[in-house]
């Protein structure tokens, strides 16, 4: 039987030598019938069928043959030769976007591997490879999970394969799982730092996951690389409109920081998205950086001639740099877009008196010619007017606060104040302001609907209700609570201490760990002269923080103030009771002589400040020329007490055509001291005739250290301004 065995054999080698792949096959077929375990057969099969291509049949002849002898050399090259010719038609099949294929080829290939590793044979096709392209075809067919597993293995076997990185982050991005997409994609790019649509599926991830900012990094580098990909302008666009709408948020909410953040990123990814270089000026000027939002809202104008929010913002920002003559005109131009403009009309009527609204014209004021002028408080009024109508609230506050203050009984600064308060949330407050607004007219029906609103937005609809149930309450640290802290803060700079003590309580409620609201709560309480509870809340800001020295500071100022307080307790006392005065006048000299009591025997002696106002011109002349700045120099001779807290004001506040500038506030004015203050002063260069102007100079201050600020001196001081002389004409020659 082996005479025939070997016989089909050798006649089945000189076939396959021969070229004859058909004939060899049934004589090795032959040989294995006669010998199951004739692994030369076998091999000597699968090399026929190897020639024919048809590699299942010589896959599984080696097989059989590995079988019986693991480590038969023959064998292990026949199989490394399937190997490579599987994944090579796997590759094929993958080109050819025949992805079924190719994922049962590659999976093949990968069975075949696994007999060469247990051989520890060295192979041509290493596995990293075969699961690289296995995870390809697998995303081809979009079953992504299986990509993932295919890909997870390549890279265990090589970390630093670009594809196969860029590969299954794409897999996971298809998933839904972002942050799991953004490692892989951002090592692809460390690797190929110009592909392209690395870059783009990191946006897309970076968006997805939230973080706007890379997401805008990595949009960016795409549009770099290809200026022409479609996909990655249609998803700049969406990142830009999400980097808009979360700008919008922070603005409403008061977080301007973080607004500007969100409108350049948005801006950086479209230059000429007019309403985010709009809103990027409104949020400067709510911030008071005025510079910036002049820039941003002139660039919006330019994009948009016709954007007649934009004029009236910018005039707002003129104002914001106390530059009159460009606020006017800029509000103009919002006039000339739409004449009905209400904020515009109202901003023209707070700051030009000289303005007279079109439907008005025909009225003839009471001296031709001359420009009626309004009260100060009017003017305040209006002002603030055109704050609110922008929703500049706190602005708008202030010079409502400033009406009042000229006019206690203003009644329409009290109802706009009001307006305001409501408007911000701030019930209690606006109830304050309609109580007061009451006791000066009350059959006021404005004022009655003032108290009207006031009750609509404390009663809760149905559906606020259901909204505000237990379930859904917010975290202690809100926006709110932020924009409730700076309001706070803008009432104590403001000298209104009940509604600032009234805004920290709102913080505290809400965040009892709040430092600053304990903090600005104990500045309110002193200023009031609540001591004890000044005291608590500073005590309360040193058991949250230990180190907090302002809260320190703030103790010893209280105790101070109270023993100021119990000295005027004391003095009064002491003069209600006559008949023992001496008595008492004997225990106080013997107190003090041996440091029993703090104060002093001494009554303070009130200030008594004169001011000299000189103007000092560039030109060294006694006048201004038109466009010229010059510095009013303030000489405050004080011959008696101190004065605290010492600030310049004008009156009138302004003057159309002249910019003066406020000198920063003196912490004091000591007794028989001299104190020189410069004021910049600068007249307009469109100053076309002669002027002569007044200025009353006043000067404010305390004549104790917890009293209230006073008038303490006043000052006229006149000065004059020249407009360009014309050039000299020229005789003419004869």
């Amino acid at each position: 039987m082996n005479a025939i065995k070997e016989a089909h054999y050798n006649l089945g080698i000189a076939y396959l030598e021969a070229g004859q792949y058909n004939k060899a096959v049934p004589e090795f077929e032959a040989a294995i019938k006669l010998d199951a375990n004739f692994i030369g057969a076998h091999c000597a099969l699968c090399r026929a069928y190897l020639e024919q291509d048809e590699l299942e049949k010589a896959s599984t002849s080696v097989t059989t043959a590995l079988k019986l002898d693991a480590s038969h050399q023959p064998a292990l090259l026949l199989c490394d030769t399937i190997t490579q010719a599987y994944y090579d038609k796997g590759k094929e099949y993958f080109k050819t976007k025949h992805y079924t294929q190719a994922v049962s080829t590659f999976q093949k290939t990968l069975t075949l591997t696994e007999a060469l590793e247990r051989s520890s044979q060295v192979f041509d096709v290493e596995n990293k490879h075969i699961y690289a392209h296995l995870g390809a075809a697998y995303i081809g067919l979009k079953a992504y999970k299986e990509a993932m597993g295919a890909l997870q293995n390549a890279i265990a076997l090589d970390p630093e394969l670009v594809d196969v990185h860029y590969n299954l982050g794409y897999a996971y991005i298809e998933q839904g799982y972002y942050d799991k997409a953004i490692p892989h994609l951002e090592r692809a790019v460390a690797i190929a730092p110009n592909l392209k649509r690395a870059h783009y599926n990191l946006a897309r991830a970076y968006r997805e996951s939230g973080n706007l900012e890379a997401a805008t990094h990595a949009i960016t580098e795409t549009l770099r690389l290809d200026p022409n990909y479609q996909r990655a302008h249609e998803t700049a666009n969406s990142i830009k409109q999400a980097h808009y709408n979360r700008g919008i948020t922070y603005l409403n909410d008061e977080r301007y920081s973080e607004a500007v953040t969100a409108f350049q990123n948005a801006i950086t990814l479209d230059s000429d998205f007019t309403t985010a270089h709009y809103n990027l000026g409104l949020t400067y000027l709510k911030m008071e950086t005025y510079p910036r939002a002049v820039d941003a809202l002139r660039k919006a104008i330019t994009l948009d001639r016709n954007y007649k929010a934009a004029h009236h913002t910018l005039a707002l920002a003129y104002l914001g740099q106390q530059e009159l003559g460009k606020a006017r005109d800029t509000a103009r131009d919002a006039l000339k877009l739409d004449a009905n403009y209400q904020p515009a009309r109202s901003l023209l009527e707070a700051i030009d008196p000289s303005f007279t609204p079109s439907e008005t014209q025909t009225t003839t004021p009471s001296e031709p010619g001359r420009p009626v002028v309004k009260p100060i408080h009017e003017t305040h009024y209006e002002l603030g007017i055109a704050y609110k109508d922008s929703k500049m609230y706190t602005e708008a506050i202030v010079e409502f606060q400033k009406a009042i203050d000229l006019d206690p009984n203003f009644l329409a600064g009290y109802i706009s104040l009001g307006e305001v308060y409501i408007e911000m949330r701030q019930l209690d407050d606006a109830e304050t302001v309609a109580k007061a607004a009451l006791a000066i007219d009350a059959n006021s029906q404005p004022v009655r609907q003032l108290f009207d609103d006031i009750r609509q937005e404390r009663t809760p609809t149905q559906h606020q209700t259901e909204s505000t149930k237990p379930a859904s309450t917010p975290p202690a640290d809100t926006p709110d609570t932020k924009r409730d802290l700076e309001r706070g803060q803008a009432f104590l700079n403001n000298r209104q201490y009940h509604q600032a003590a009234s805004v920290f309580k709102r913080v505290i409620k809400a965040d009892a760990s709040s430092t600053e609201a304990h903090y600005g709560l104990g500045q309110a309480y002193l200023e009031i002269g609540a001591y004890d509870d000044a005291k608590a809340a500073a005590d309360e800001v040193l058991r949250l923080n230990a180190n907090h020295h302002k809260a320190r500071e703030l103790l010893q100022v209280i105790r101070f103030a109270r023993n100021i307080e119990r000295n005027k307790r004391i003095q009064k006392k002491v003069l209600s009771y006559g008949a023992i005065f001496g008595i008492i006048a004997i225990g106080i000299f013997v107190a003090f002589r041996f440091g029993i009591l703090p104060w002093s025997p001494s009554l303070p002696i009130d200030p008594d400040i004169s001011i000299e106002a000189v103007l000092e011109a560039p030109s060294g002349s006694k006048h201004l020329d038109a466009g010229e700045r010059g510095r009013v120099r303030l000489t405050l001779t004080n011959r008696g007490g101190t004065a605290r807290d010492v600030e310049i004001r004008f009156e009138p506040p302004s003057i159309a055509g002249v910019r003066l500038i406020k000198p920063e506030l003196l912490s004091k004015v000591s007794e028989n001291s001299d104190e020189i203050i410069g004021i910049t002063i600068r007249a307009d260069e469109n100053i076309r005739q002669i002027r002569n102007e007044k200025l009353q100079i006043q000067l404010f201050g305390k004549k104790e250290w917890f009293g209230k600020k006073e008038l303490l001196a006043t000052s006229e001081f006149s000065f004059k301004i020249i407009p360009p002389m014309p050039d000299p004409v020229r005789p003419r020659r004869r």
